[in-house]
């Protein structure tokens, strides 16, 4: 029987193992991505970009190489360690912190923030939206989010390639199995890691990521007091449009109006 492995040592596994043993497509990727974010953005080059849920730091680590100043922040503190190492390697200078999406430190202190691959539905509704009620803090007037999430209504051809099945990660294989609830709105994903030469043989906890449709979302970030600016249907160049087919729906919504916590200190201040 399969025992579990902690979310610390599956997040170590996907976000540094994963990325290391598909490194050239994931390198590629990556700068497919960047190239994206710098034009969806309308980068000039000196902005103080924080990258959420950022992972193994790779859009953090490449966004610096091209002269941003990045803050990547993450649950994970192995994987931010991997992160930070890679940085030092490279001679880069980006602040990697650990640290809760729920809670974030910041007040208008970036440019822009990255939310990428349905990073965003992780929690209940109402913490979903205190999320984005934080990014709003986080961001300047005028400043921008990016959010990048999983089209629910095309959830069928998502999970055409992505059900279920095994592929290798270092000298051992991780069995997927997903599924869509759709009374719930939400993606469930089970995982199983299994490496004989080493007799490990571990599942997942379980990852549940509620999907919003796009009325949804841009409802959400109205109310944390954020605009919608444009939606795309993915993360590459050229651009793609956000339709009926899109599989990914691409947000960018801009800070120009106080935020709610804003005004409600104002009113209080006005008592």
């Amino acid at each position: 029987m399969p025992e579990q492995a902690s979310r610390e040592w599956w997040e170590e596994l996907f976000q540094v193992y994963e990325f290391a043993h598909y490194r050239q497509y994931a390198d590629e990727l990556t700068r497919r991505e960047v190239d994206f974010l710098i034009n969806a953005l309308g980068l000039q080059g000196v902005e103080t970009i924080l990258d959420l849920a950022c992972g193994n730091g790779r859009h953090s680590l490449m966004l610096a190489e091209r002269g941003w100043t990045v803050v990547g922040l993450d649950a994970a503190e192995s994987v931010i360690s991997h992160a930070r190492t890679a940085a030092t390697e490279r001679g880069l200078n980006v602040e990697f912190v650990t640290g809760d999406m729920r809670s974030l430190p910041y007040h208008e202190r970036f440019d822009a923030v990255l939310l990428m691959n349905s990073s965003l539905g992780f929690f209940d509704d109402e913490t979903n939206q205190a999320v984005l009620n934080g990014i709003a803090h986080t961001l300047v007037p005028g400043g921008k989010l990016l959010l990048q999430c999983l089209n629910p209504y095309q959830i069928g051809r998502y999970l055409h390639d992505f059900r279920s099945g095994w592929y290798p990660i270092g000298s051992g294989f991780v069995l997927r199995e997903a599924r869509f609830d759709p009374r719930r709105a939400v993606l469930e994903i089970d995982y199983r890691y299994v490496d004989v030469s080493r007799g490990i043989d571990v599942t997942h906890p379980g990852d549940q990521i509620r999907l919003y449709g796009f009325p949804e979302l841009t409802a959400m970030l109205r109310t944390a007091g954020l605009r919608p600016l444009s939606v795309f249907g993915d993360t590459s160049l050229p651009p793609v449009p956000f339709d009926e087919t899109s599989i990914w729906q691409v947000v960018v919504a801009v800070r120009d109006r106080p935020v709610a916590r804003e005004a409600e200190d104002a009113d209080c201040a006005d008592r």
